[in-house]
């Protein structure tokens, strides 16, 4: 979902986890920087997915499918991630590998529910010392192929 400021995100957000809980699924809100995590009730990214620092293209999550994490993990049915457009595409690949070695399967993102949430007219991700088109090759685009 994108969206400018006052569009609504927020509430959207809100009315999503609601049905969710409604419905007997669990959600799991997470974004990349700890302001948006506390704006939505949720955590970090890498406080969800235990992601290294730093996040690598063949990095791996601290999450074992038998620990007591990976068993939350496999049983949240819907991940709102905030902030999407500062999200490093390693760390999407990263959370990608993750979700499926938990789940045990071959589905994207082990068959659950990705709801990457926005403004992604906003802010490019972080690239430290990054020229200009390492920035914008860092980002995640709208094709992404696994």
């Amino acid at each position: 979902m994108d969206g400018p400021a006052g569009s609504r995100k927020t509430f959207t957000y809100n009315y999503l986890i609601a049905e969710t809980i409604s419905r007997g699924f669990k959600s799991a809100t997470a974004a990349w920087t700890g302001i948006a995590a506390t704006l939505t009730n949720g955590s970090t990214l890498h406080g969800l997915f235990k992601l290294p620092v730093p996040i690598l293209d063949n990095s791996t999550c601290n999450v074992t499918p038998n620990s007591i994490h990976g068993h939350f993990l496999r049983q949240v049915s819907l991940f709102l991630l905030d902030v999407t457009s500062m999200i490093p595409k390693h760390a999407l690949y990263v959370f990608y590998r993750l979700l499926k070695d938990i789940c045990n399967n071959n589905f994207p993102f082990g068959g659950k529910i990705i709801f990457l949430c926005g403004d992604f007219r906003h802010i490019l991700p972080v690239v430290k010392r990054g020229q200009p088109a390492e920035i914008v090759e860092s980002r995640i685009k709208c094709s992404l192929h696994w």
